[in-house]
């Protein structure tokens, strides 16, 4: 395994003036202000107090071999618990195999993090922000869309719903065109079909791949996530039909082409047409986005719309989930091809 390329992204916390020996007043001011912002972003771990909340984590197994006899094993320099098992004998701490899993980065940073994305910074704002490089951001949130890859599966709705899709187009690197090097009409495969559920409080959103929806991926996607027998507003599209029929739904169709003579107060599709918006705005946030990874943000994306509305409700969740449903990613192999 080699790793990729490097990327040359500039330390944060470097100024202009680090090698100068003999600097302005005015150089000397900004150059120690810049630092003084970096240090209160970057915190040293054993100053956080947060080993007292990684603490009240205890493990029920070996992260390495699942054994659950285990032991308190002293602690680590920054105050965490530290445990040994009794099978393979190998130490560990509440963190290990998560995506804290060897952090030198405070659980601070990650809040502040996660509390800028859920509103709709991009990462290249949060890395300037926060004095992080951009490679940092990137990673952190391939580590947000892991600890929320099965958040939608859980998902489901029944009494009324509103279901309707939206399209996002492939990058302009990506975009297929013909012979005479025109983009393809219609929907073609550079639109991405993302598939809209919701109620008055939840919603769904799955990606159903390139171009057109058709009844077999519609019902295959959705299936799990309506209870049987209840209302679905939606519009007249073909590849409702299968859902609707397997489902026994009571269906309330509108015709597409009348629904945009209507004001968004008389429109019946307002609901699932506010949250295609707002799916864009945040989808725009991070444009020129990874088009291989739209499902992460889709589930990022229903995550930061759903119960609970308060974003640091939302953090204690994350947090939470992040410490009980283990998934581990490192840097080296994020950045890393075979």
């Amino acid at each position: 395994m080699k790793l990729k390329k490097r990327l040359n992204y500039e330390s944060r916390l470097r100024t202009p003036w680090d090698e100068k020996e003999c600097r302005t007043p005015m150089q000397e001011f900004l150059h120690n202000r810049h630092r003084e912002h970096y240090a209160e972003r970057h915190p040293v771990l054993s100053e956080t107090g947060e080993a007292q909340l990684i603490n009240s984590y205890i493990p029920d197994e070996c992260p390495h071999c699942a054994n659950m006899i285990i032991k308190r094993n002293g602690y680590t320099k920054n105050g965490v618990q530290r445990y040994k098992c009794s099978n393979c004998k190998q130490t560990f701490t509440p963190v290990t195999r998560t995506i804290f899993d060897g952090h030198k980065i405070s659980l601070s940073e990650w809040i502040e993090y996660t509390l800028n994305i859920f509103r709709y910074v991009s990462i290249n704002a949060d890395s300037w922000n926060n004095r992080n490089a951009f490679t940092t951001s990137r990673y952190w949130l391939e580590k947000l869309f892991l600890v929320l890859e099965s958040y939608q599966k859980s998902l489901v709705f029944s009494y009324k719903v509103w279901f309707d899709e939206t399209f996002y187009s492939v990058r302009s690197g990506d975009i297929s065109r013909t012979e005479e090097g025109n983009k393809l009409r219609g929907l073609s495969s550079n639109q991405m079909c993302i598939g809209v559920l919701c109620d008055k409080s939840q919603t769904l959103c799955i990606f159903e791949g390139y171009g057109k929806p058709t009844q077999k991926k519609t019902y295959e996607f959705f299936k799990e996530h309506i209870i049987a027998g209840s209302t679905i507003i939606h519009d007249k599209e073909n590849a409702h039909k299968k859902l609707v029929k397997e489902l026994q739904l009571n269906s309330i169709a509108y015709d597409s082409k009348e629904l945009k003579l209507l004001s968004d107060k008389d429109n019946p599709l307002d609901r699932v047409n506010r949250i295609h918006y707002l799916l864009k705005s945040f989808l725009h946030a991070h444009t020129g986005f990874n088009r291989d990874k739209i499902q992460g943000y889709l589930n990022l994306f229903s995550f930061v719309m759903n119960p609970p509305l308060n974003h640091l409700e939302k953090v204690e969740l994350i947090l939470d989930l992040a410490f009980k449903n283990p998934k581990t990613l490192r840097y080296r192999d994020f950045y890393s091809v075979k």
